[in-house]
């Protein structure tokens, strides 16, 4: 009988044993969410012009080991749909879209600021693209701004952060000292310049108005003016609630204009009264004009938005493509 008994109690030794490691490596596993992190890297995935990147051109940019592979969708042409992984504090930093005309045209604004987000908010991005550069080189178009924004994504509350985009700016003879031509770090856009005329920038989130040849840079809410000669001829942006398109050059005729960069940039227009247009933001900036064949013209540069914590904003400072990075 106390055989029986050695051997019971042994095989509890045993069991005890065993058991106690297995219970603790479960445990070991529960892994809070608050210890993730990350950052998330948006670009113009190769777009140009005045319309944004499509789905093939966000999957052939946002490859495996990036990461938003498979984690961006575009529903509507440009605007890239992202879901918040996690709840957490997120930092968002935006840059806007230079103008057009090669090293003259105005300067994006950068706009930075913490915001609390919850797993699967869905954000929706629109990331500013260059202005263009006539093929006379005498008028340029607005770069576009860059927009972060939250459901329901038409008002003030739901904007995260915008970076105004610069105005075009044609030639290295421009009206520089007033930084007219950059992307603005305060809401307003900025007015364009020119010798006979020049119309003033977008405010409260509108598009600029236009003057003489060239289209105005589109606001959050409301389109920038088209052409201020004639809508025949060209375009203003496109405000972020109605799509974001940079505004389209429809002059045809030789020695044509521009069309805007994505984003909202007004188009630029040559021929006679020329001018280049201004920046997308979360205002528009307003158009230059110029009576004789120089390059004193430049657009205006679009406004800008921060709703974060902790801001951290600049004027003038981005000179390629928008982006937007985001980190946790």
């Amino acid at each position: 009988m106390k055989y029986y008994v050695h051997i019971i109690i042994l095989v509890n030794i045993i069991h005890a044993q065993i058991a106690l490691p297995t219970f603790h490596g479960a445990h070991k596993n529960h892994v809070s969410s608050s210890s993730s992190s990350g950052t998330f890297t948006f670009t113009n995935c190769s777009a140009t012009g005045r319309s944004g990147p499509t789905q093939s051109q966000v999957n052939s940019n946002y490859t495996s080991g990036n990461s938003l592979y498979n984690a961006v969708t575009i529903n509507d042409q440009g605007i890239q749909e992202w879901a918040v992984p996690a709840t957490a504090t997120y930092t968002i930093e935006a840059w806007g879209a230079k103008g057009g005309g090669d090293n003259a045209g105005g300067l994006g604004a950068r706009i930075k600021g913490d915001f609390s987000l919850s797993k699967d908010d869905v954000i929706k991005i629109v990331v500013g693209q260059k202005g263009g550069l006539a093929g006379n080189n005498n008028t340029s178009s607005g770069g576009g701004g860059t927009y972060v924004i939250k459901a329901p994504y038409n008002s003030n509350a739901s904007i995260l952060v915008i970076a105004g985009g610069g105005g075009g700016s044609p030639g290295s003879s421009d009206y520089q000292s007033g930084g007219y031509d950059d992307g603005q770090s305060g809401a307003n856009g900025s007015r364009g310049y020119g010798q006979s005329s020049y119309s003033n920038g977008g405010t409260n989130g509108n598009g600029a108005t236009s003057s003489q040849r060239a289209s105005a840079g589109a606001g959050f809410f409301t389109n920038g003016a088209d052409n201020g000669q004639s809508s025949i001829y060209g375009t203003g942006g496109k405000a972020f609630v109605n799509g974001s398109e940079g505004g389209e050059d429809l002059y045809t005729t030789s020695g044509g204009g521009v069309d805007g960069g994505f984003g909202g940039g007004g188009s630029g227009m040559v021929s006679g009264f020329r001018g280049s247009g201004g920046g997308g933001g979360y205002s528009g900036g307003g158009t230059g004009t110029h009576q004789s064949n120089t390059a004193n013209h430049q657009g205006g540069g679009g406004g800008s938005y921060n709703n974060g914590s902790n801001q951290d904003n600049a004027s003038g400072v981005w000179n390629d493509h928008g982006k937007v990075v985001i980190t946790y």
